[in-house]
């Protein structure tokens, strides 16, 4: 930084910090010359000129609480579509590549490329605008799928992260219900569960033995 745009930037400061506390004597001033004048006038006039403040106070304050409130529901609003169409946008894949083989279905395949691509801008967006949950279920959703895991329960979670995140209930689904939706037999998804957790104990079963 140059010695000029330092010596601008510190008359920047002092200009701040005078008009700061310019501001703050002209207040103190006013305060001290009404509480004079109060302390001086008939006491049933002092009363109703406090009365009349603290009403006034009383409204100000709810007035700027509600401003706020109101503010703050508009930011809201906007990071949820932010987020709606972000999250739209991974579903639009996923269903495309669950439905890559499905002949009855006539989306368009999408190919490796464009996954891949699309998968780089969706971990850039969720950086920005998702829950930490569903930054964490996206981190899950890759360490399965590059164990051989079972993605279709990884993905089911992240789905129920991004429900979070927007705003919806995941109260009254059942167990892999989101992705069981994708899926011709949606039963599928228990025999898999059952399978696995059969695998498991008898793994466990021949630690043991």
């Amino acid at each position: 930084m140059s010695k000029s745009a330092k010596t601008l930037q510190y008359l920047n400061v002092v200009l701040a910090l005078a008009l700061l506390f310019g501001a703050a004597y002209v207040l103190w001033l006013v305060v001290t010359q009404l509480l004079k004048f109060l302390n001086n006038a008939n006491p049933s006039f002092s009363a109703a000129v406090v009365g009349a403040m603290a009403t006034a106070l009383v409204g100000l304050g709810g007035v700027l609480y509600t401003q706020a409130q109101i503010k703050r529901r508009d930011i809201e609003d906007a990071h949820r579509s932010r987020k709606v169409e972000i999250y739209k946008g991974f579903l639009d894949v996923v269903a495309r590549v669950m439905a890559k083989d499905n002949k009855n279905v006539s989306l368009e395949p999408i190919s490796d490329q464009d996954l891949v691509n699309f998968l780089v801008e969706f971990k850039s967006n969720i950086i920005l605008w998702a829950s930490p949950k569903v930054i964490n279920a996206q981190l899950n959703f890759e360490k399965v799928s590059s164990s051989d895991g079972n993605s279709l329960i990884a993905v089911d979670q992240l789905y129920k992260a991004i429900r979070e995140d927007i705003g919806l209930s995941n109260r009254g689904l059942d167990k892999h219900q989101l992705i069981k939706m994708y899926l011709n037999d949606p039963d599928e998804m228990d025999r898999a569960s059952a399978s696995n957790s059969s695998l498991q104990k008898t793994s466990l079963t021949g630690r043991h033995e």
